[in-house]
């Protein structure tokens, strides 16, 4: 009896509590798809990723590499979980081409210590290869900032001007430059977000520095800083910024031509000088050659005579 009415019981806990858990699983749907629309949930690409991550936590350790996590902040992926996602994916790629090297060289005889070390070295080879990669897409997205940054500098000199508040003239440009900057645009759009979650001005400005992952842009987001709490005006002060950072953009095109020069000049010797060599000593061996015909003809006939 004592079984039953608490076997009873539990069925009906149970079944007064299943609305509950519906309305819960009903609650925590709607919020997920408000703060993350555009990610979908429960995915095989979520579930490799986060598998990923994990395996590169437990390879990178305690201790996380800041130069490695400097440069996958530079190459424009924000979220931490990126950081290990690379170690992960850095040794798996290393892991399968040792494989796939140790695996194509093997015959008859099976596998040799050569055949090993062959796979270790490329392995390595293509270790070293990501992080080269990693560094070649920083390099270019921190080219790409450079060009955008002067328009804009210049579209949000003109909303200063207009009388906007810098906050409001960042929404703006956010909003405006997504075609003409589409890299910056969405570092600022970041930033925008930071600001209306509530994180202060200062740690926002310093993320939005580090998000741009270039000198210029910590100058920019240091700039914009000093003059919300320390005072001053911040039309003058990018205005000069801007000229500034106009007059070295100028001043690396120039030694980008400069660099230009020994590679034409290169160019020239390889490709005009055999050319321009055949033209000038094309007729005179065509002679010399006819030249020496003759007189071994010449030669053969005076033999033949005697």
């Amino acid at each position: 009896m004592v079984a039953l009415l608490a076997v009873t019981g539990g069925v009906f806990v149970f079944a007064a509590s299943v609305p509950a858990l519906f309305r819960r699983h009903e609650v925590a749907a709607r919020l997920s798809d408000l703060f993350t629309p555009d990610l979908p949930r429960n995915t095989w690409v979520e579930s490799v990723l986060h598998l990923l991550e994990r395996i590169g936590r437990r390879l990178e350790g305690a201790g996380a590499n800041q130069e490695l996590k400097t440069l996958v902040l530079r190459a424009g992926f924000f979220q931490p979980s990126m950081l290990h996602i690379f170690v992960a994916l850095r040794y798996l790629v290393a892991l399968t081409v040792g494989v796939l090297v140790v695996a194509s060289r093997a015959g008859a005889t099976g596998i040799s210590p050569i055949d090993v070390l062959l796979g270790l070295f490329f392995g390595y080879l293509f270790y070293r290869y990501a992080l080269i990669a990693l560094k070649l897409y920083a390099d270019r997205r921190a080219n790409i900032i450079r060009r955008e940054l002067p328009p804009v500098l210049d579209i949000m000199l003109m909303a200063l001007d207009a009388g906007v508040s810098i906050d409001q003239c960042m929404r703006y440009v956010a909003s405006v430059a997504v075609r003409t900057a589409p890299v910056t645009s969405d570092v600022l759009r970041r930033h925008i977000a930071d600001i209306d979650g509530g994180m202060p001005y200062d740690a926002a400005l310093d993320r939005l520095g580090m998000r741009l992952g270039i000198d210029e842009g910590q100058d920019f987001a240091s700039t914009i800083k000093q003059a919300l709490f320390q005072g001053g005006e911040l039309g003058t002060t990018l205005r000069r910024f801007s000229a500034d950072l106009s007059d070295k953009r100028m001043s690396t095109a120039r030694e980008q031509v400069g660099r230009k020069a020994p590679h034409l000049t290169l160019v020239m010797i390889l490709f005009f000088m055999p050319v321009l060599l055949i033209v000038l000593a094309g007729p005179a061996v065509v002679e010399l050659k006819g030249a020496l015909q003759n007189a071994g003809e010449q030669m053969t006939k005076s033999r033949a005579v005697r």
